[in-house]
């Protein structure tokens, strides 16, 4: 095998490497980690955010781990620092009002509020779209995290979330 072949080979498998760590960008390595049987079942239609949306702040499926079912579904969960530093929040239904949530976590930040103190954000869902909101009621700017995808760093959204639906 010649320089010139080795190189190449390295430049393709570094490149294979790099995409690949593009769809992990923003994922946190630990602290959060996926668990498959939550407490609370999913909607009965995994095609529909109505069920998502519409549950109400009594339905918050809070248990402290970021679900994905086998359904697809999972959780949105918010954290307290860029980088998914400290105390995180995890949440199954949509929430009109994070005011009045805390991140309850272990971790900086633990029992201070979600609403205007979130920094970083995972989709632990790969059928639907986390739509955050500066505002309540889902009102101001939006912000869509992917199914599936994360992001360390909300930009001018840290500190800015009121709340958030699945769309």
């Amino acid at each position: 095998m010649t320089g010139t072949s080795i190189r190449r080979r390295l430049a393709v498998a570094a490149g294979s490497v790099a995409a690949a760590g593009l769809v992990a960008v923003g994922l946190p390595a630990q602290g959060a980690q996926a668990k498959t049987s939550p407490t609370t079942p999913p909607p009965a239609s995994t095609s529909d955010t109505t069920a998502r949306n519409s549950a109400g702040a009594s339905a918050k499926h809070l248990d402290g781990a970021c679900n994905r079912l086998s359904s697809g579904t999972g959780d949105l969960c918010l954290w307290y620092f860029s980088n998914f530093g400290g105390s995180f929040s995890d949440f199954f239904f949509a929430d009109s009002n994070l005011n009045d949530n805390v991140f309850i976590a272990q971790g900086a930040g633990q029992g201070q509020r979600v609403g205007n103190n979130t920094m970083s954000a995972v989709n632990f869902d790969n059928v639907f779209t986390a739509q955050l909101w500066t505002g309540t009621n889902y009102t101001g700017a939006s912000l869509n995290i992917p199914a599936g995808s994360g992001n360390s760093n909300l930009g001018g959204f840290n500190n800015n979330v009121e709340s958030f639906k699945w769309i």
